[in-house]
């Protein structure tokens, strides 16, 4: 992954793009407090973002327990089964 810098977009300028990144960016780092701030508010007001996160934590829980022995490469039966699992397992909107 690219390296994570601070976010140093301003409140009026923080779109989804930038929420989606953040979202992401705490999976693998810690966030500053003007980030965790920006994402915070930006999730009040943003359905598809909420939903973006619901199903980002569902799809990362999902890998995680179909992660078995340390592998670190997956056989084409188990990405399909777990493209499969999440497909069945995450919502429309």
């Amino acid at each position: 992954m690219e390296e994570l810098k601070e976010h140093t977009h301003k409140w009026y300028t923080f779109g989804c793009k930038d929420a989606t990144y953040l979202t992401v960016k705490a999976e693998y780092a810690k966030l500053s407090f003007s980030e965790k701030v920006l994402l915070h508010f930006h999730l009040i007001i943003c359905k598809y973002c909420r939903f973006f996160v619901t199903q980002n934590k569902k799809i990362n829980s999902l890998f995680k327990a179909s992660y078995d022995n340390n592998e670190v490469k997956l056989s084409d039966a188990k990405k399909q089964a777990l493209n499969q699992l999440i497909t069945k397992n995450i919502k429309k909107i």
